[in-house]
């Protein structure tokens, strides 16, 4: 394969949609040395400058065929395949020490393809909540890193797709069922997110690339994401954890792989604040990770917003992302059949909350909810009511962007007729919900069902996701800071 990115290279027009933003590049560096030597380190890129090897080995879904992708100056060489073409059967520890994450059953493995993200080329952990890709995507090493509890210290450089659902990221050892990196039976390892220890204050990560830490030592365990840290105050047990399993919380089917991947590094040590320091600012220069920005940006809404039926975890919010000039911290509430009966009741305590007056811009995103309420025959009345309490109910600085609700595949009287009375009260009267909300008139985008954009009855595939993005993108630049 020949090579498809150099170094520096932005590598977004796989994620481009609507106009280019401003995007820095990605100035990509080796990791620093510090105190101690890596014990594991795997990625897209290439993290060790004296690694001769390939990154990873990949499998043709067509015919099985394997083949390894070189580096070319820095990222993994992905110019030869396609959405959908291959999935990953290996990514090769980058350390000598052969602790590479494999994964032998073709229907558990990752997908590859061209994306890229500022440049950095993705493993996509994939799983769908949907009928579609339902086992979880997930990858081990039985025999490494053995990595000792009371000293070590791991990051993890990733996107996720969604961000209220679990999503659980590693585990050691890789037999474990918790996601502890400590014990076995003790639950307080890299964790799914919307359950604690994840950050002080927001317990959702980040839509966007981060870095995860964690580090194990005398004084506790220490939790970071992009340097913000919390630390667990009890010391880790002492004693050696053999493996590691990524994307996955058990070895049963389950729906956890929901997250593009770019490094994982560990150090059989406790590193020190400064090098842990180092070390992060590395990774962050893969792909530009936005460790400060102007805007905090909540998406909210249903399995739409969530992002249920995308393709390789592009869902409409990552695509908008993607593509937008402004520097945005952004996290997704979306979760799969909410209804906006159910957002209005819980907007205080998941989405005003969140208010965060470090930012110049707090915005929240309402992506286009009531379609569950509709099919609960609920009625236009009761939806503006809703939407009425949930604008109400966020903090006087934070900015609305409203959307219409598409419609869904076949729906008849009454359930249609309501939706149809609830887009048209909204165009009429989304200015009254909150000072300078905007609307995005979703509705229009679709005017009737077609296989094209829909992946089922409700849900979009990479095309709808695609409509989604550029509707939004607008209405966000042109309030963001």
């Amino acid at each position: 394969m020949g090579l498809g990115l150099g170094m520096g290279g932005v590598g977004l027009t796989s994620r481009m949609v609507g106009k280019p933003g401003v995007v820095v590049p990605a100035v990509p560096t080796y990791l620093p040395t510090v105190s101690a030597s890596p014990s594991f380190v795997v990625g897209t890129s290439k993290l060790i400058a004296a690694y001769a090897g390939a990154a990873a080995r990949v499998q043709r879904i067509s015919d099985d065929v394997e083949s390894d992708l070189a580096f070319g100056s820095k990222f993994m060489d992905v110019s030869g395949l396609s959405i959908g073409s291959h999935n990953v059967k290996t990514v090769y520890d980058q350390t000598g020490n052969g602790n590479h994450i494999t994964q032998a059953t073709k229907a558990n493995q990752p997908s590859a393809s061209n994306l890229t993200y500022r440049g950095c080329p993705i493993v996509h952990f994939d799983s769908s909540d949907l009928a579609i890709n339902t086992t979880s995507k997930n990858m081990a090493c039985t025999t490494g890193p053995v990595t000792e509890k009371s000293a070590f210290t791991q990051f993890i450089l990733l996107a996720p797709a969604h961000s209220f659902n679990d999503n659980y990221f590693t585990r050691q050892p890789h037999t474990a069922t918790t996601l502890s990196l400590f014990t076995q039976s003790t639950n307080v390892g890299v964790r799914g997110n919307n359950t604690t220890p994840f950050n002080s204050t927001r317990k959702m990560p980040r839509n966007q690339p981060i870095v995860l830490r964690w580090r194990g030592g005398s004084t506790g365990k220490q939790f970071a994401v992009n340097g913000s840290t919390q630390l667990v105050s009890t010391a880790p047990t002492a004693g050696p954890e053999t493996g590691i399993a990524v994307g996955s919380h058990s070895a049963t089917a389950s729906f956890d792989g929901k997250f593009d991947l770019m490094a994982i590094v560990i150090y059989n040590a406790t590193l020190s604040d400064a090098d842990c320091l180092l070390v992060e600012t590395a990774l962050y220069a893969q792909c530009t990770v936005a460790t400060s920005a102007s805007n905090l940006v909540i998406f909210d809404g249903d399995s739409r917003t969530q992002g249920a039926g995308r393709t390789l975890n592009e869902t409409w919010e990552k695509k908008l992302l993607s593509n937008t000039g402004k520097t945005i911290h952004a996290v997704n509430m979306g979760v799969g059949g909410q209804t906006l009966s159910t957002m209005a009741a819980n907007v205080a305590a998941r989405v005003t909350a969140l208010y965060d007056a470090a930012y110049t811009k707090n915005i929240v995103v309402m992506g286009g909810p009531a379609i569950n309420d509709f099919t609960a025959n609920r009625t236009a009345l009761q939806a503006e009511a809703d939407i009425q309490t949930y604008a109400t109910a966020l903090n006087a600085s934070q900015i609305l962007i409203v959307a219409t609700c598409p419609l869904r595949d076949t729906s008849t009287a009454p359930q249609e007729a309501e939706r149809v009375a609830y887009n048209t009260w909204l165009r009429a009267n989304y200015a009254s919900l909150k000072t300078g909300t905007t609307l995005v008139d979703l509705d229009a985008l679709f005017p009737a069902w077609s296989s094209t954009n829909y992946i089922d009855i409700v849900h979009f595939k990479d095309a709808g996701q695609t409509i989604w993005a550029n509707a939004f993108l607008p209405a966000l630049e042109a309030v963001a800071a």
